[in-house]
């Protein structure tokens, strides 16, 4: 990252942070930085991790939210993220929104929202930027993927949402509709092949949750599910065709959060489509992904974690034979790990995490990291270390 930019940024998040207190009670900013670093025995994770130290994950944020009525509020949050080669550095809207709460009743309320949004998926998508509230450096790559990560946590549309509280319970909808964003290189290149020159676009996307919470969130159950199309647009003299590509993840969700345990597990089971790409036969395959992960919190301060995660790009062909026919190594098809975690919070403010990964199988590798392939290794270790500050 530029110095002098993290230089201004840093300014301006502490000056931010002189002048909160200033500032009207309805006018709330907020702000975090989080630098990543990763070794890796063999492959590269967010830039060249391996055999070496890459400091290639950096993630700058300010958000700021107004609430100039009892029933709207103003919120948006600028990013800055710099992750390898698949983002190699830039800022931009994270999210910008109104939110208008159209009905309040004494169990619960009905409102939609506009803008730029966060799209709901899983139990982490849409505060997956915040380091402090994810469970580990790395989530579930299976299901969270970094390498399409701009696909999937904003859209430029808008949602309904509801809120219900019972006696056993409380319940929460979400449904939203908006086109979105991506980073179309390392997407056209997983999808298809690094040769390609087009580009995707997304069509209008549709993304559904339903959640119960119990106990203020001692148990959480939710359920998932996203319709999203890209539509390949060919430059002149292209090899491809104008096809297209739809994906469809539906997503089962369950969480348990003790004064000192916690337990979580999630399972994705996506269907996937490919069409009308010229020398592409048309392909149609299911995904499946899954974790289970359990946390220890020793002291308020300390928490140690531990996951196992699997993922089969096809069901039909888990161990990857269909790759090997074509040259390229099997174990792109395929990825199961194990990860041991500690997290410190050192103040409520600065938080410093590290762990370590054993893993079998490279299929979420990004492409723009990993450019040939054929000389990824199926057998790796990867160790991540994270420091964190928040205001």
């Amino acid at each position: 990252m530029n110095s002098k930019f993290l230089v201004l940024t840093l300014g301006l998040m502490m000056s931010a942070m002189s002048q909160a207190d200033f500032l009207p009670e309805d006018i709330y900013i907020h702000g975090y930085l989080t630098q990543d670093f990763f070794h890796s025995s063999d492959n590269n994770v967010n830039g060249h991790s391996d055999d070496g130290i890459s400091p290639g994950r950096t993630e700058i944020g300010l958000n700021i939210s107004y609430q100039p009525f009892d029933h709207l509020t103003l919120s948006a949050q600028g990013l800055y993220r710099r992750a390898g080669d698949v983002d190699k550095g830039s800022v931009r809207l994270d999210y910008g929104l109104a939110d208008w709460s159209l009905f309040n009743y004494p169990e619960g309320q009905i409102g939609i929202r506009g803008g730029r949004i966060k799209i709901p998926f899983g139990l982490y998508n849409d505060t997956r930027d915040v380091a402090f509230t994810n469970p580990t450096i790395l989530l579930p790559q299976g299901i969270y993927f970094d390498r399409s990560r701009s696909l999937l946590t904003s859209a430029d549309g808008g949602a309904l949402y509801a809120q219900h509280h019972t006696p056993w319970g409380n319940f929460s909808f979400k449904f939203n509709v908006g086109f979105p964003l991506g980073n179309h290189e390392e997407i056209r290149a997983t999808l298809l092949t690094p040769a390609a020159q087009g580009t995707f676009k997304a069509n209008l996307a549709a993304a559904t949750q339903l959640k119960y919470e119990s106990n203020t969130g001692e148990y959480v159950f939710a359920v998932s599910y996203m319709d999203l199309k890209l539509k390949y647009h060919p430059v002149a003299n292209d090899f491809l065709s104008s096809g297209y590509t739809t994906i469809r993840p539906l997503l089962f969700s369950a969480q348990y959060n003790g004064e000192r345990l916690g337990l979580t597990a999630e399972y994705l089971y996506r269907w996937n489509h490919s069409k009308n790409f010229r020398f592409f036969p048309e392909s149609r395959t299911v995904s499946e992904s899954w974790f289970v992960q359990a946390s220890y919190r020793f002291i308020p301060q300390l928490q140690g974690i531990v996951r196992y995660e699997t993922l089969s790009m096809s069901i039909a062909d888990r161990s990857g034979n269909l790759a090997s026919r074509v040259g390229l190594p099997n174990h792109i098809a395929y990825s199961e790990s194990w990860m041991a975690g500690l997290r410190w919070d050192i103040t409520s403010c600065w938080m410093l995490r590290t762990e370590y990964h054993r893993i079998h199988g490279t299929a979420w590798l990004s492409q723009s990291d990993n450019q040939n392939r054929a000389a990824t290794h199926e057998n790796w270790d990867l160790y991540v270390l994270q420091l964190s500050y928040r205001f």
